[in-house]
């Protein structure tokens, strides 16, 4: 099935998938590197500030796609990042060591980095379809996980000694990015509007028309409360763990509670891993919207059992559980919103839809501050209560007016 994707799709998975391997042996690790040279306090600042520059230059960069095109935004943005990842090497070469350069170098790939993101995805929105959308979401969900799981075990041992390595590796492959996608990748969006519109009351403009889109609104409101479920595991989940998690033999091996949320982890990305493409297949056979909302309810419950378990047969169930309902709603919910957004506007709704990731860590920290006022039973039926709630508004936005 993959070969009857359109080649952009095609062109655009191999690439995500090269990119990611190499990427996440470097910047996941990124936060020690800060550390090592300028100390925990100013190295929590630097993360939060690229965090906050990254999110904004996708906001802008949503804007941006829908004015210029997508494949004029991807080519200048692979230009750009590829000479600051050429500096990085530079910075980092036996002859030069500046570590200030590098945080400037890796800001200008975060900015890039967001300015290509929406233009990437609207892409793949404009030359697919309502038939094959689940499936392609299904196999970037595949490689994206994939990817993660090679790029982070290498980067783990890597990292430290041979960051040299790792960054002339990246260049290397941004260099057949970059080609790849000024020779291969066709443009598959040409701007009605004659006039080019990027100033920042442009920017607002475009933003607040989205935001009046009522179905749009609530659709991106439910989705921010399954994030906020999604986001637990970092928060309450391992807090609980460590806590309360009732030690345990697991195959010869001593578990604790940080053992046991690793191990969730690893059961929940080779789960994605091995099934993601054939539950993906699975749900071409699905035309209603009932199958979401299976998925969120799955999803919620396998959260809230982890946040209650203690036991480790009890987690891994619940993690399974959580699993299949990730592998439902993830795909389903991408390809529903493909069909919501307005052609000329796609890159603009896309970006907008990008505040669920942080607008949903906001609901999994403000669940952890209560979290010690109230029973550990009250926090699942929380939890659970965020996938019903995601649910009702996601219904009241694919209802039928």
């Amino acid at each position: 099935m993959f070969q009857s994707l359109h080649p952009n799709i095609q062109l655009r998975i191999v690439i995500q998938f090269l990119s990611k391997v190499v990427s996440s042996m470097i910047f996941p690790f990124i936060a020690i590197y800060y550390t090592e040279k300028f100390g925990a306090s100013i190295a929590g600042v630097l993360v939060l500030v690229n965090v906050i520059v990254s999110f904004l230059a996708g906001i802008y960069g949503g804007h941006l796609t829908d004015v210029f095109g997508r494949k004029k935004l991807m080519v200048i943005g692979e230009s750009i990042k590829l000479v600051a990842q050429v500096g990085m090497v530079i910075v980092n070469s036996p002859w030069l060591q500046s570590p200030i350069s590098m945080y400037v170098l890796i800001l200008v790939t975060s900015i890039t980095s967001g300015l290509i993101a929406p233009a990437s995805e609207a892409m793949l929105v404009d030359v697919s379809t309502e038939e094959n959308r689940s499936f392609m979401y299904s196999m970037t969900y595949w490689t994206t996980n994939v990817s993660l799981l090679i790029g982070m075990t290498i980067g783990g041992w890597l990292f430290q000694s041979h960051l040299m390595e790792l960054l002339l590796a990246l260049v290397l492959l941004s260099i057949v990015t970059w080609f790849i996608t000024w020779r291969f990748i066709s443009e598959t969006y040409q701007p009605t509007e004659k006039k080019t519109q990027i100033g920042l009351r442009d920017v607002l403009r475009k933003y607040r028309e989205v935001a009046q889109d009522r179905r749009f609104l609530l659709f991106t409101i439910g989705g921010i409360l399954i994030l906020g479920i999604e986001f637990q595991r970092t928060n309450v989940i391992s807090v609980h763990m460590a806590n309360e998690f009732v030690a345990t033999n697991f195959f010869g091996t001593a578990m604790d509670g940080v053992k046991a949320l690793s191990l969730m982890t690893a059961i929940n990305t080779l789960m994605v891993i091995f099934f993601s493409v054939p539950v993906g297949q699975w749900l071409n056979r699905f035309t209603s919207t009932g199958i979401l909302y299976v998925g969120f309810l799955l999803f919620g419950a396998g959260y809230a059992l982890n946040a209650v378990a203690v036991h480790l047969p009890l987690i891994i169930g619940a993690t399974i559980l959580l699993t299949i309902g990730e592998l439902i709603y993830t795909p389903k919910r991408q390809a529903i919103m493909a069909q919501m957004m307005d052609y000329e506007k796609r890159g603009s709704y896309l970006a907008f839809n990008g505040i669920i990731f942080q607008l949903g860590k906001v609901v999994a920290a403000m669940t952890l501050m209560f979290s010690h006022l109230v029973s550990t039973m009250v926090v699942g039926l929380s939890i659970f209560g965020l996938a019903i709630a995601g649910s009702f508004f996601t219904y009241v936005a694919l209802r039928k007016e």
